[in-house]
């Protein structure tokens, strides 16, 4: 953003240093040009107020639609959302939110979106194209006898939208923050927002840029202006961290160089910040987006350390590399969480990574410590990746059986509401993929549970799990761990009043190279599972529907094919009254294959009135 304001004050900003710049104006042209120079769509001195604040009432009014929708949804009268209308009006939202645009695979360099979101994103792109686009003129009609001021219009007001974004920006991408707490969205979904936002802030800031650059040249004085203002060049260095990090943003990057745009990307964005706002000098009120940026930001570290080191704290965790080649962690804690929710782990023992904080999936349950006498043990199971961090856990734990680690868990966050899950569907269908395990444990443990609090007046329940997994041995490991779930609720006395189904699906049939500790000790392991297992399901109590009031069916297909996911969600849509929920945690292409599956079980439910029935979907990513 440029003016006619003096720029020769101090080194970095102009002098005397206010809040806030003056809005006095001596036009000097005619009485018509002065009428045409301050045009509402024009004006410099009034600028922040026409496109700054139209990009904040434009997030705002984005936000307050969700958190509409979320307060009626959660705080709303009962009878209102069981009308015909409601219901309908629910499909219809999650047709848009499940649904990928088109069908078709994500782009493969842009982050993935939904119906509803890409609907959202086009509105967004209409509305800040009419706001650059559509008042004239791009450049002002300066002659040599003529001059209307020193910005060309076209990059005034989108500096001020790019300005008004920022602290947007800044909230989206913030674990403990705002926009999650009014709308219910868990920061990870706010993710793909932050992206966007993003990428519009810097499209924005190379539009403003360019014109100054067109402007200068064609009057002859871009090196004197180099040289001699401040704003040029802070705004050139701005710029360059900005594009930094959207393009590290950018998926097919940052996931393949994740740990090195994790450990940089914090430095870069405060050098931007710090650019930017030397770039802005006090110009108008553009101090009060920083100002209004840094509260919102702090507000969420705070919160977030709070809870790190004055609430969680300080934890001892046990490490064990398992014969399947999962990492187990196992953290004794008095802290409470939900199933599905994450916790991030910064290891005090694993050199520069113990800067760092990593968010892995809780595979556990909590319980009442009073009653066990012993406190809750959160647990996580992980699959080592290449040679990021988890190969990092795994090196570490390697050889050494039950390694004990210092700690500090910040957490936890987002996880899934059973209590509705298991209120409003009669089925529960929990798919996962890979090392979507540890996800969908804690969450089937959880499901289990509540079962146990249920009266036998209540409505049968059914709960079908589908795992996937290239390896024989972690397949095993799974059935075992899901053997382990049902036999700790039977032993409660109390039969667990639901039917449960599990199929998993072994879908390499040859071997898989692995890095060679972690395959050997797999590939031993495998065959002495099997002959347990099969030993232990010859006999296994959790077949017996007469005794126990329940049934379990636990079955391995070893035929190296994937499930099908739309004769699975299909099947188990039509085979209940009361509706199914359907919760995916695995790779992007299961999630995606989902998501569409879902989608068009709503489009049958909104062309079929007489079906009462509900189909309710809820993802977990790898990455965000």
């Amino acid at each position: 953003m440029d003016s006619d304001m003096d720029t020769s004050g101090l080194p970095w900003l102009d002098s005397p240093v206010m809040l806030h710049s003056s809005r006095a104006d001596t036009c000097k042209l005619t009485p018509q040009q002065c009428e045409y120079r301050s045009g509402h769509w024009r004006y410099w001195y009034q600028a922040d107020h026409v496109y700054a604040l139209a990009a904040v009432y434009f997030m705002c009014a984005v936000i307050g639609v969700f958190a509409v929708v979320h307060t009626l949804s959660k705080y709303g009268p009962a009878w209102l959302s069981n009308t015909g209308f409601a219901k309908r009006l629910r499909t219809g939202f999650r047709y848009l939110s499940y649904s990928i645009a088109g069908e078709h695979r994500k782009i493969p360099f842009l982050p993935s979106a939904s119906l509803g979101l890409s609907l959202l994103i086009l509105a967004g792109v209409i509305y800040f194209a009419a706001l650059t686009l559509g008042p004239k003129p791009y450049y002002w009609p300066n002659t040599s006898t003529l001059n209307y001021g020193n910005s060309p219009p076209i990059a005034t007001r989108t500096g001020w939208m790019a300005l008004g974004l920022l602290p947007f920006v800044l909230a989206l991408s913030a674990k403990a923050n705002l926009i999650s707490a009014v709308t219910g969205i868990p920061y990870e979904k706010l993710q793909v927002f932050h992206h966007w936002t993003s990428y519009a802030m810097f499209v924005l800031a190379l539009i403003h840029t360019f014109p100054f650059i067109v402007y200068h040249i064609q009057k002859g004085d871009m090196v004197m202006q180099w040289q001699t203002s401040v704003t040029y060049w802070t705004g050139v260095a701005a710029l360059i961290p900005q594009a930094y990090l959207t393009f590290m943003s950018l998926p097919w990057i940052r996931n393949r160089y994740y740990e090195f745009f994790k450990s940089t990307h914090i430095t870069v964005s405060i050098l931007f910040i710090f650019f930017f706002f030397i770039h802005c000098d006090f110009r108008l009120t553009s101090w009060d987006y920083f100002i209004a940026t840094g509260t919102i930001y702090i507000f969420s570290l705070l919160y977030a350390w709070t809870k790190t080191y004055l609430f969680s704290g300080l934890h001892t965790a046990k490490i064990s590399l398992l014969p399947c080649g999962l990492i187990e962690i196992v953290i004794p804690t008095v802290t409470s969480w939900r199933p599905g929710q994450h916790v991030f782990l910064r290891f005090l023992a694993l050199g520069l990574h113990s800067l760092t904080a990593h968010p892995f999936t809780i595979s556990s349950v909590p319980h009442k410590t009073e009653v066990c006498g012993h406190p809750s043990e959160m647990k996580f199971y992980i699959k080592p990746h290449g040679r990021g961090f988890t190969a990092r856990i795994a090196k570490f734990a390697e050889g050494k059986p039950h390694i004990r680690v210092r700690v500090f868990l910040e957490g936890p966050y987002s996880g899934v509401n059973n209590s509705f899950l298991s209120t409003n569907f009669d089925r529960s269908l929990v798919i996962s993929g890979g090392s979507g395990a540890g996800f969908s444990l804690g969450l089937i443990e959880d499901l289990v549970r509540h079962q146990l609090t249920m009266t036998i007046s209540d409505t049968a329940k059914t709960i079908q799990v589908v795992y996937a997994t290239r390896h024989k041995a972690v397949a095993y490991w799974y059935k075992e761990k899901l053997e382990e779930i049902f036999t700790l609720a039977l032993g409660n006395g109390k039969p667990i009043g639901c039917q449960v189904e599990a199929s998993i699906h072994v879908t390499s049939t040859e071997p898989i190279s692995k890095s060679a500790t972690h395959l050997d000790a797999a590939d031993a392991a495998t065959t002495d599972q099997e002959k347990n297992i099969t030993k232990r399901d010859s006999s296994n109590s959790l077949s017996s529907d007469n005794e126990n009031n329940s049934s379990s069916h636990i079955q391995i297909h070893e035929n190296g094919e994937r499930p099908n996911l739309r004769n699975v969600i299909s099947s188990a849509s039509l085979a209940t009254n009361g509706g199914v929920a359907v919760v995916v945690c695995g790779p992007n292409s299961m999630l995606h294959d989902a998501r569409n599956i879902v989608s068009q079980e709503q489009v049958r439910l909104l062309k079929d009135s007489s079906r009462r029935k509900e189909v309710y979907l809820h993802t977990e990513s790898f990455s965000w």
